[in-house]
Order: structure tokens, then C-alpha cells, then sequence
């Protein structure tokens, strides 16, 4: 069980790398600000260069927690591996360590001094240390579904028969 949202991987394919650069840039297309309802579009956006590429799929919903793709091609003799990560977006990540820390910064002091003062009930105080926690298993099962389905589509479209 993975616990960290953060995945990486490597794909290794018989295709030469330009093939494989090739495949990916047919499934993704540049980053737009507005994207209208129309669902004729390519499965992922982003940049794909000869070397690497930095994609997330694209959704017709809203998901903080949706994964940055980041990727580098290498060719090993006659084989191309893709080496590929998968993480929160940065200002995700910023997000939550700065929400937990002014969280827990507040309610642990708190839930110190109900022990010896008895001003809440216990239930309210483990209510206020545990909330955190249903947030982050909400992020993780963000994050892992749409991780799972994207690392299926990569394998999919990067190491498909010629």
C-alpha cells in the first residue's frame, strides 16, 4: 500500500525513442486556460519535447488532487525506457502542509489544555485531530485513482505494437 502521493515508474518498450516521443505526442495537446465543453480533444494536455514531457489528463471536473506527469525518454541500445513520475501539483503540496500546520498548530494546543481544563467533551476534540485525517485519505484516494488510470493509459498508448 502506498501511502505518499507520489509514483514513479519506468516502461520499457522495443520501440526506438522517436516512435515512442511520437505515440505520446499524438495523446496530448498544449495547455488551454478555457476549455469549453466539448469532449473532442486529446486524452492529456501538456508539453512533450524529444527528451521529456510534463502532461495531466484532462477532465471535464473539478479535482485538486488530479496528478502531474513528468517524464524522461531514454534509449538503451535498442529499447527506450520511460522513466516517469507522478506527484501533487506544487501548489497542492503547499496547500496542505500549510493548512495541517496552522490545523494542528491550533487544535493541539487546545486538546493539551482540555486534558487538565475539561472545556470540550473528548468526542469534539478527537472530532477536531482526526478531521484532518478524512481530508488526506479524501486527497490520497484523488490522487491514487487518478494515478492508477494514468499510469494504465501511458502503459496503453507507449507500449503499444507497432
Amino acid at each position: 500500500m502506498r501511502l505518499v502521493p507520489y509514483h514513479t515508474f519506468t516502461l520499457q518498450t522495443d520501440s526506438p525513442q522517436s516512435l515512442v516521443f511520437q505515440r505520446l505526442q499524438e495523446q496530448v495537446e498544449p495547455v488551454k486556460l478555457l476549455r469549453l465543453l466539448l469532449r473532442d480533444h486529446a486524452p492529456y494536455q501538456g508539453v512533450v519535447s524529444e527528451e521529456s514531457f510534463k502532461i495531466h489528463r484532462i477532465i471535464h471536473y473539478r479535482n485538486s488532487f488530479l496528478p502531474v506527469i513528468r517524464g524522461r525518454f531514454e534509449e538503451q541500445g535498442d529499447m527506450t525506457l520511460v522513466h516517469v513520475t507522478m506527484s501533487f501539483h506544487p501548489v497542492v503540496s503547499l496547500f496542505l502542509g500549510v493548512w495541517l500546520l496552522f490545523w494542528y498548530g491550533f487544535t493541539v494546543p487546545i486538546a493539551i489544555a482540555n486534558l487538565t481544563t475539561n472545556l470540550f467533551p473528548t468526542g469534539i476534540g478527537l472530532v477536531f485531530l482526526g478531521m484532518p485525517l478524512l481530508f488526506l485519505m479524501i486527497a490520497w484516494f484523488a490522487f491514487w485513482g487518478e494515478a492508477n488510470r494514468s499510469q494504465r493509459d501511458l502503459e496503453k498508448f507507449l507500449l503499444a505494437s507497432v
